[in-house]
């Protein structure tokens, strides 16, 4: 799909383990119970229904009890998820987000507490 250019290597996440979840702010778009496919400490995959313009601004939220903790970021890029396109019915969008840099501690605290969602690599 895309040459890998990421510095470090993303998570996979599983939410069933875990009661908490993830919402996003794009602009005037807000997702509840958005799925997030990976994470790391510079950025995340995500999975929607509607696509997001490359360059948005976005505010990503993981919430578990007591945790709210977001983190601010930029669309790097959006494709029709190839799975979805057999399907007309669901389509759904795979969106990279790069997080800001000058949040690197916020960025920290916001992978170290979604951690526990973290599936091991195969």
């Amino acid at each position: 799909m895309f040459a890998e250019s990421r510095g470090v290597a993303r998570q996979n996440i599983q939410l069933e383990e875990i009661s908490g979840g993830f919402e996003l702010d794009a602009g005037n778009k807000h997702f509840d119970d958005t799925f997030v496919n990976d994470v790391s400490v510079s950025g995340a995959g995500i999975e929607l229904s509607t696509p997001l313009e490359v360059g948005s601004s976005i505010d990503l939220t993981f919430k578990a009890g007591d945790w709210n903790i977001s983190v601010q970021g930029k669309v790097m890029w959006c494709s029709l998820d190839a799975k979805s396109s057999d399907t007309l019915e669901l389509e759904n969008y795979r969106v990279g987000v790069k997080f800001n840099p000058k949040n690197a501690n916020n960025n920290v605290i916001f992978f170290m507490a979604s951690r526990s969602m973290v599936r091991p690599a195969n």
